[in-house]
């Protein structure tokens, strides 16, 4: 008898846990809409603002590159030596430009 109550209780627990997957497949297949998560949701930030003190940010000054490209050759012991720029084109330069044009 015990077990007789036992799987009429288990029979009633199991058909009525599936009826709310019944539910979901009955509104699926009769189109109904389901309402869906935001999964693809984009939430609208505040633009970005300015600081408070932008203003007040000091200006960029030539005198402190200056000075810290003289410590530099200073430190490399280049002070007062010129550095000289080879703007004039090698023949393997001139010979791979050539190529590109063509």
């Amino acid at each position: 008898m015990i077990k007789n109550k036992f799987t009429t209780y288990l029979l009633v627990l199991f058909l009525l846990s599936s009826c709310g997957t019944v539910k979901k497949a009955g509104k699926t297949l009769r189109g109904d809409k389901i309402s869906s998560q935001d999964e693809f949701l984009v939430k609208k930030k505040q633009p970005l603002s300015d600081p408070p003190d932008y203003r007040l940010l000091p200006a960029p000054d030539s005198l402190e590159l200056k000075n810290e490209k003289n410590s530099i050759q200073r430190s490399l012991g280049m002070e007062g030596v010129k550095v000289k720029s080879n703007n004039k084109n090698s023949s393997t330069e001139k010979s791979i430009i050539s190529e590109i044009r063509k």
